[in-house]
C-alpha cells in the first residue's frame, strides 16, 4: 500500500519548492519510467491471466496506485497519495533474473493533524527493491534481495529524510484457482548527522487471491508494519480487508485492475494513523520479445508490496 513514511506527521517543517527539488523529481521520474521503453509485443490472451498476477514473471509491469487514507488524528483528517511501482526483470545469467522494483510516491498529501484544515503536498520517499529469483519455476517461487530507501521527499512531513537499507524476502505459491505469497522486509537507516530520527521499520505483507470466471478474482493484500523505534503500544499497524479485481484489455493493452478496502484493526495508541483506507491499483502489462517466464499453473496478484508501508 504505501511506501515508507514519516513517523511524526505532526511535525510540520516547510521545505521550499526550489530548482534543486524540481530537478530531483525529474531525475527520479526518468529513472523509474525510462526502462519501460524496452518493452514491446502484445501478450496472448492465454498468457495474460498467468503473468498479470505473478510478481516474479519475466514481464515488465507498471502499477499505478492512488490510495486514500481516512480518519487520521482527532480531527479525522484524510490523507492521499499516488504511487508508481515499475517491475523490470533483467536476465543476469542462465537461469537467474534480477527484478528491480521501484516504489515512487510521485504525489502525496499529508494533513496537518493539529487542525481541521491544511496540510503538505509534494513528492514522497522512494524505495527500490532488487529481487534475485530463479528463472525457471513451478508452483513455488522465491525471491531475495536488498531494499534501498532514498529520501526524495520534498518536505520533512512527506518522508523520513534518511537513507536506509535492509533485506527483503518473498515466497510465492500458485495453483489453478488460488495463489498467495508472503513478503518480509526490514529497513534500517544509515548513521548520519541529522535531526531526523533513526529508521527501523518492518513490513509483513501476506497476499491471497481466488480466481473467478471471466478473468475476475477476489484478493486481499494488507501491509502490516512495525516501527521498532516506538514503544509496543505505538509500534504496530495491522489492516484487515480485501477487494475484487479483473484482468482485461483496453484497445489491445493488457491491464489488471483491483479495488480493495482495509480497516486498521490495530494502530498506534497515538491515534495518528488512519482508521481505514481505500486502495485502487491499475497495472499496465508489457511483454518482452522473447517468451515471458510463466509458471506452469495459475496466477498470483502482486499488489504494491515490497516497500515499507506508510507509517503511523
Amino acid at each position: 500500500m504505501g511506501c515508507i513514511g514519516n513517523t511524526s506527521a505532526e511535525r510540520q517543517h516547510p521545505s521550499p519548492w526550489c530548482h534543486a527539488t524540481r530537478t530531483r523529481i525529474a531525475l527520479a521520474l526518468c529513472f523509474v519510467l525510462a526502462p519501460l521503453l524496452l518493452c514491446a509485443q502484445e501478450p496472448s490472451p492465454d498468457d495474460l491471466r498467468k503473468f498479470a498476477r505473478n510478481p516474479f514473471a519475466n514481464v515488465v509491469k507498471l502499477p499505478m496506485s492512488p490510495d486514500i487514507y481516512f480518519g487520521s488524528g482527532t480531527n479525522r483528517r484524510t490523507a492521499a497519495d499516488l504511487q508508481i511501482m515499475p517491475l523490470i526483470p533483467v536476465r543476469i545469467s542462465p537461469g537467474w533474473l534480477l527484478i528491480p522494483r521501484i516504489v515512487a510516491t510521485v504525489v502525496t498529501y499529508v494533513p496537518d493533524l493539529t487542525r481541521a484544515t491544511g496540510g503538505k503536498l509534494g513528492f514522497g520517499d522512494m524505495v527500490s527493491t532488487f529481487f534475485f529469483t530463479p528463472e525457471h519455476v513451478s508452483r513455488f517461487v522465491w525471491g531475495v534481495g536488498p531494499a534501498l530507501l532514498m529520501p526524495t521527499a520534498t518536505g520533512s512531513v512527506l518522508g523520513l529524510g534518511r537513507w536506509g537499507l535492509g533485506p527483503s524476502v518473498a515466497v510465492f505459491y500458485q495453483s489453478e484457482s488460488v495463489s498467495g505469497y508472503i513478503l518480509v522486509q526490514n529497513i534500517w537507516s544509515f548513521p548520519a548527522s541529522t535531526d531526523r530520527g533513526p529508521v527501523r521499520q518492518m513490513q509483513l505483507q501476506p497476499m491471497f487471491s481466488y480466481n473467478l470466471p471471466c478473468q475476475w478474482y477476489l484478493t486481499t493484500n494488507p501491509t502490516i508494519s512495525a516501527d521498532w523505534t516506538q514503544l509496543s503500544s505505538y509500534r504496530w499497524l495491522v489492516p484487515v480487508g480485501g477487494g475484487i479485481g479483473r484482468t482485461f484489455k483496453i484497445g489491445g493493452q493488457p491491464v489488471d485492475v483491483n479495488l480493495a478496502i482495509y480497516n486498521n484493526v490495530v494502530r498506534p495508541a497515538s491515534q495518528v494513523s488512519p482508521r481505514w483506507q481505500l486502495t485502487l491499483q491499475v497495472t499496465l502489462l508489457f511483454a518482452r520479445h522473447r517468451k515471458p517466464r510463466l509458471s506452469s499453473v495459475g496466477a498470483n496478484h502482486f499488489v504494491q508490496g515490497a516497500e515499507i508501508t506508510r507509517n503511523q
